[in-house]
């Protein structure tokens, strides 16, 4: 039996006539703090939130794939339910000390201020690293994406 990610992203994928028949689940914030995946949820879902950030070594530490022009997410909130369908339109590396106020200001966190973003960012980005035995510098590329929500439940 198909769970409700499977459903929607069916009849999503169908309704669009696309060819990728598989599909990621996707939430933002650490899955630990479920009041803060709900906050951001809600900015995505509200139109807020439009970009979202990670440190380059994120992906190479967890063997993950950079999010790339045309990936789609099933995008879950707090409790692990699907509530929408993103997709990825911009994915670029970016050096950290590079990243533009307007890419702060769409991430919809903090006070939206670049000197906000570089604050809260310079130390997340170094807690997500120090995980691998990494250090973070703000020489580092960090991957800037720019999200659409293209279906909401």
């Amino acid at each position: 039996m198909a769970t409700t990610a499977e459903k929607i992203w069916t009849a999503f994928f169908e309704s669009h006539h696309l060819t990728n028949t598989t599909f990621q689940t996707r939430w933002f914030g650490e899955q630990s703090n479920p009041t803060e995946v709900q906050d951001l949820t809600d900015k995505i879902l509200a139109g807020d939130k439009i970009s979202t950030s990670k440190p380059l070594g994120y992906y190479s530490s967890e063997g993950e794939q950079i999010p790339q022009v045309g990936d789609y997410y099933v995008l879950l909130n707090a409790d692990m339910h699907p509530v929408g369908i993103i997709e990825t339109v911009v994915s670029e590396l970016v050096p950290f000390f590079r990243v533009s106020a307007e890419h702060a200001y769409n991430e919809a966190e903090g006070d939206r201020t670049l000197a906000d973003w570089q604050e809260r960012s310079k130390e997340k980005f170094s807690k997500q690293m120090k995980k691998y035995d990494r250090t973070f510098s703000t020489n580092d590329p960090v991957v800037c994406e720019e999200i659409k929500l293209v279906f909401k439940v």
